[in-house]
């Protein structure tokens, strides 16, 4: 195994060398070509007669009847395209990279003019946002998603660097937003909610290592982290908002991915003349990684992901969308320590998820439109702990199937007034098995064996919203809406208001505000572990945000927030039987500072720094204590450079106050054994956080055939970052200390071959 991982090592450092010695002529020859949609932001109507020009050249195209454009004989290379139509806010795409012999879909949005006022406008929009959600929104496209330090091009490491998010370590892909746990994030794929979008990652300690979407399949990500509009629902903390890329129309291409964590190919092309298709298949290597260093685990990941776009006539389009995913994991001879003394020294896991679903979008008149959405998803897992006699002590048996109904409708009545509305269903069948054998804690609570099957009926969630936004002003636009949600598995109502405004200060001076109230329901599984939790009733939130944007020029930004976020009726757990309650309160308040500039002129940038406080109390009349993602100081410096004609660095600083833990205060002897005693809960700090990666990218072709060769180096001052402590009581009464450690200097190699 040792020789088929220096043989992929060796094939990549190959690669990349061969750049130095491509003739550079030969590709600057080369051309390929860019075609994509323009269309109403707001009423999703193609603009007919939009001028496109590709920044430096020549070279442009306007758009015909139906939006369309294509312009042929691009030089390879990284190129700004800027769009620009009577009546609409000019904006500018960068980081458009065009490959030799290849099309590059480029679809795009504009603003009308009337919804802000000429005045204030700046030259090309580079961040165009959402209207409706002016604050504590993010957006970032595929090109800087693959460009990141750092992150082996995965989705959700590039979003650990943006402010409010707090990574976990460098072991783990999971969004942690301000001050809320992994689960209050909703994932959504084109618009089909997604339960689970990392692999392993309710798999223990790894807490998820890798995004189950291939970033090559991705159009953008809006990134939402507070008082975000009512028509996202049942998640209290962000929203995670990915959109797949329409598959080409021109041509068919070609992409193969291969690094250290795995191997994928993604196609895309036309089928018809009105439909295309997209599709990526993907296989880890985290197996041959554990097997080559002689280690227990063998984690195996597949995912595949489709999408086919059919335009029925200019008014109708129909998308299919497929997601599929699979973990396992397989351990056998080792010790693995539970949150008591029993000894498992053998473990399967297998983890699953799969979402189906159609859109259909129909333009039904000029100013009005509507996407209707049938989805099903269904994920689950199973495990088995054991020892060499019984190998089947602790397990679980876990399946959940969601039915999606859902449709919105916006309507602009007028230049100063839109509205929008929605309703869906959502029915949930479950199944649940859980058993374990008799166990202690570490502190010597006895813990008694369990067995719970929970087979609920089939449980509905009705859901509804209305949305008015308007334009009083040129300057100023704010947005109400009310959501409603019931639960018959909780036997709940909720109505949620949400409100949000935009003002314009001064020029490319904007204020931002928003405000709202979340409800999360209890998961299934999180019900099923005791019959006492079949009471269970939803957490809430309250949003509180204000802050400011400036614009210092055309590609750089500067966004400042303060936020509140207050929680009640928040989940907690006992740990000496699974019973959880209702009885939790908290809050996180923070401030938020984040510098970005566009890839322009060769160079891209960002810096974020968050400081936010996170509390937490099990019981009004229980002790406050700090949460146990609560970090005060993130920073997070960005940098990259076009050092050489088709030669990119990338380098990322990142610093973290170390996350609170629990420490031990002495030992306690209890029937003859040693257990721990611990101090105030989470009254400890791990060591502060902080490592520097580097990316080094190189782009060149061969023949039809082009190449992108990279080095991402982890942690190149191999900084010895703590995860977590755990501790043991001996018998002679000392406490063993076990460390777990992040990443050391960790050199991550891929290549993606593009045909």
């Amino acid at each position: 195994m040792i020789k088929i991982i220096t043989g992929i090592y060796s094939t990549l450092l190959i690669i990349m060398l061969i750049g130095f010695n491509i003739n550079i002529a030969i590709a600057q020859e080369s051309t390929g070509t860019i075609s994509g949609t323009v269309i109403n932001a707001e009423t999703k109507q193609p603009i007919i007669s939009a001028t496109i020009r590709i920044d430096g050249t020549k070279l442009g195209s306007i758009t015909n009847k139906k939006g369309y454009f294509v312009i042929n004989k691009v030089p390879v290379g990284i190129h700004l395209l800027k769009i620009s139509s009577v009546g609409y806010q000019q904006i500018a795409l960068a980081d458009i990279v065009v490959v030799a012999n290849r099309n590059k879909a480029v679809n795009s949005e504009m603003n009308s003019i009337s919804v802000k006022s000429e005045g204030v406008t700046v030259s090309e929009d580079y961040f165009p946002k959402l209207i409706d959600n002016p604050a504590s929104i993010k957006t970032l496209e595929s090109q800087e998603i693959r460009r990141s330090p750092g992150s082996a091009e995965d989705i959700f490491r590039v979003m650990q660097s943006l402010p409010g998010v707090s990574t976990a370590g460098g072991k783990s892909a999971q969004l942690i937003v301000r001050g809320g746990s992994p689960d209050e994030n909703l994932t959504l794929l084109d618009d089909i909610e997604i339960y689970n979008p990392i692999h392993f990652a309710r798999s223990g300690e790894s807490m998820g290592v890798i995004s189950v979407i291939n970033p090559s399949l991705l159009k953008k990500v809006d990134f939402l982290t507070g008082g975000f509009p009512s028509k996202y629902g049942d998640k209290m903390s962000s929203v995670f908002d990915m959109t797949l890329n329409d598959g080409n129309k021109e041509m068919f291409n070609t992409d193969v991915n291969l690094n250290l964590a795995g191997f994928g190919i993604t196609v895309d092309g036309p089928i018809t003349e009105n439909s295309s298709v997209i599709f990526s298949l993907r296989r880890g290597f985290f197996d041959i990684l554990t097997a080559a260093m002689n280690k227990p685990a063998a984690p195996r990941y597949y995912d595949a992901v489709g999408k086919v776009t059919y335009n029925l006539d200019d008014i109708n389009k129909i998308s299919l969308i497929g997601f599929y995913y699979l973990d396992q994991i397989d351990k056998a001879g080792f010790t693995k320590e539970n949150a008591g003394i029993s000894k498992y020294e053998y473990m399967t896991r297998d983890d699953y998820g799969a979402a189906f679903g159609i859109n259909w979008q129909s333009l039904f008149s000029s100013k009005a439109f509507s996407l209707t959405t049938f989805s099903y998803s269904s994920n689950g897992w199973n495990t088995r702990l054991g020892t060499a006699i019984n190998k089947n002590l602790k397990g679980d048996d876990i399946r959940e199937n969601e039915y999606t109904l859902k449709t919105e409708i916006t309507h602009i009545t007028t230049k100063w007034l839109e509205f929008k509305g929605g309703a869906g269903v959502k029915f949930v069948d479950s199944k649940h098995t859980i058993w374990s054998p008799e166990d202690t804690t570490k502190s010597g609570q006895l813990i008694p064996a369990s067995s719970v099957s929970y087979f609920p009926d089939l449980s509905e969630k009705y859901f509804g919203f209305i949305q008015s936004t308007i334009h009083p002003m040129s300057n100023l636009a704010f947005t109400a809406g009310l959501r409603y949600d019931n639960s018959s598995l909780t036997k709940e109502n909720h109505i949620s208001p949400r409100i949000s405004g935009s003002y314009d200060l001064f020029q490319n001076t904007t204020l931002n505000a928003a405000y709202g109230i979340f409800y999360q329901t209890p998961a299934a599984y999180q019900i099923a572990i005791d019959t006492a939790n079949h009471t269970l009733k939803s957490s809430k939130a309250t949003h509180y945000i204000i802050g400011f944007e400036q614009r210092i020029s055309d590609d750089t930004r500067l966004t400042v927030e303060a936020y509140y976020k207050d929680m009640n009726s928040v989940l907690t757990v006992n740990d000496l039987n699974n019973i959880i309650s209702n009885t939790g309160i908290g809050y996180s308040q923070g401030f938020e500072l984040y510098l970005q500039k566009k890839f322009t002129q060769g160079f891209v940038g960002s810096l974020s720094y968050t400081y936010s406080v996170s509390k937490r109390q099990d019981n009004i009349n229980l002790p406050e204590y700090l949460f146990e993602y609560d970090r005060p100081h993130i920073l997070n410096l960005i940098v990259g450079y076009e050092i050489f004609k088709s030669w990119n660095l990338g380098v990322k600083f990142q610093y973290a106050t170390g996350n609170p833990y629990t420490p031990y205060i002495g030992v306690v002897k209890k029937q003859g054994m040693n257990f721990i005693v611990e101090g105030d809960r989470n009254s400890a700090r791990y060591p502060d956080y902080h490592k520097i990666d580097v990316r080094l990218d190189k782009t060149f072709n061969l023949g039809s055939w082009s190449i992108n060769a990279y080095l991402d180096l982890w942690n190149i001052y191999n900084r010895t970052n703590v995860i977590s402590y755990t501790f043991q009581a001996n018998a002679d009464g000392t406490v063993k200390t076990n460390v777990r450690e992040d990443f050391g200097i960790l050199p991550v190699l891929g290549v993606n071959i593009l045909f």
